[in-house]
């Protein structure tokens, strides 16, 4: 008896022994690691926070050149003593833009902004929500900010957002465009945090206003600004403001009840059904699970020719809690069915992660629609987010790789769990390419689904 408990133990060890290699030969140090906290100066100021922020950065901050060191090292030293935490921020979105990462950011925006928010469509920028003595602007192209076109300054953006795809640097400067001292930065005239804005209204009628910042400093969050184009949104400081478009308006499905991450609807006309999904992970009120069972209830109930899944503004979250519901919908296509997956440049993150592997499960009935994602297929990401002490600027620094091009080996630089759950997809290629437009987004209508129910009409022709 003693002999066979020793054997046990043994076999028990080696066994541990074996998964330890395992374990360890696929990466599996970095999520071990934990991340290194430097000393802060006291008393904090917002000179320690910036000393911080350098120190902080450069001991966590994975697979980073030499010269990307030397230029995020360079940008602090000639940046100017922090005045205000607007200052601060500006120094940061500058300095981590060197390391060419659209994860690597600051998560927490504070600067002083224009009193209007606005939203690229595809034949301009337009103002999508402002204070309430500026309604006049609501629903209005941008032709000039303080005298220079903003599509002319998009080449300049990338001085302040490293990484990602030209279709996240465009969405990003929705955010910079409404920061005096970005756009300063950017080459705009400003004068006195004033920006002097020109404006083209639907009926061909232009006009000029001298827009301030505002005293206060205003947050925002580059995984979550889109939201001001949604109907009387009042995200990021802006309770009271006035938005284009109303939640008790006809609105398009990618428009209706946004303070529902999810939303699935029935599409008997087209024989379809609809899911959206605006990031990956749960409603507050209803958990991924029962959202996937009633995703399963539809299908059994109707028995869709097509499914069309809306991943636009699919912010990212936890991809390994989506795949159920990416493989329920894939494997629920009718021999002769399509699924139609949009996305754009708020597919982000694990969003893009989601949305790639319908490619795997489905490769030969899939049709991506809409416009480019927010990232290329391969990122860095799964960090950890340190607060700069005295500002309260919040930070995301990235130690592992996402794969999607070429696959994740199993001893290269992925992150562990991806090397299991994922398969390369090479590229996730916009097969019908279109975008709302300014007419579009004022009048209520979705460009982007109406293409997709073209399409299917095209082919139940045939």
């Amino acid at each position: 008896m003693k002999r066979i408990l020793v054997k046990i133990v043994i076999i028990y060890v080696l066994f541990n022994v074996v998964l330890a290699g395992v374990f360890l030969s696929a990466g599996g140090l970095q999520m071990l690691r934990q991340p290194t906290i430097p000393a802060v100066d006291s008393p904090a100021s917002l000179q320690s926070d910036l000393k911080f922020f350098h120190d902080v950065v450069l001991a966590n901050e994975t697979d980073i050149t030499p010269e990307q060191v030397k230029n995020f090292e360079s940008i602090i030293e000639n940046a100017p003593t922090p005045n205000t935490v607007d200052d601060l921020t500006l120094i940061t979105l500058q300095a981590l833009a060197v390391f060419d990462n659209a994860h690597t950011t600051a998560m927490t925006t504070k600067m002083y902004r224009l009193p209007v928010r606005f939203h690229w469509t595809a034949d301009g920028l337009i103002i999508v929500k402002t204070r309430p003595e500026y309604t006049a602007l609501l629903g209005q192209r941008v032709l000039l900010l303080g005298g220079k076109k903003p599509e002319a300054l998009l080449n300049n953006v990338d001085m302040l957002i490293g990484g990602g795809t030209q279709s996240w640097r465009r969405y990003r400067s929705e955010f910079l465009f409404s920061a005096p001292s970005a756009l300063s930065l950017l080459g705009v005239e400003v004068d006195s945090n004033s920006v002097v804005i020109q404006t083209l209204n639907p009926d061909g009628k232009d006009a000029m206003e001298n827009l301030g910042a505002d005293n206060q400093l205003m947050s925002g969050d580059p995984f979550w600004d889109f939201s001001h184009a949604f109907p009387d949104n009042e995200s990021f400081n802006t309770e009271g403001w006035v938005t284009l478009l109303h939640r008790d308006q006809a609105l398009p499905l990618y428009l209706q009840d946004t303070d529902k991450l999810h939303l699935l609807r029935d599409l008997p006309e087209h024989e379809a059904i609809y899911v959206r999904m605006n990031a990956s992970f749960a409603n507050e009120t209803e958990t991924l699970d029962q959202f996937e069972q009633r995703i399963v209830e539809l299908l059994s109930t109707n028995k869709p020719n097509d499914i069309v899944v809306d991943f636009r503004f699919n912010r990212g979250g936890d991809y390994t809690k989506v795949l159920p519901i990416v493989r329920l919908l894939a494997n629920a296509i009718p021999a002769e069915g399509r699924l139609y997956l949009i996305v754009g440049p708020n597919t982000f993150s694990a969003g893009i992660i989601a949305a790639s592997q319908f490619k795997r499960y489905a490769p030969d009935q899939l049709t991506v629609v809409g416009s480019e994602v927010g990232d290329r297929l391969r990122f860095r990401a799964e960090g950890f987010y340190p607060t700069l002490p005295e500002s309260g600027i919040k930070l995301y620094l990235t130690k592992g790789w996402t794969d999607l091009i070429d696959g994740c080996g199993w001893a290269d630089d992925c992150w562990p769990p991806n090397k299991l759950f994922l398969r390369k997809v090479g590229s996730l290629k916009v097969d019908i390419s279109v975008e709302n437009t300014w007419e579009s987004y004022r009048t209520g209508k979705d460009l982007v689904l109406n293409a997709v129910f073209d399409d299917i009409g095209k082919r139940t022709k045939h």
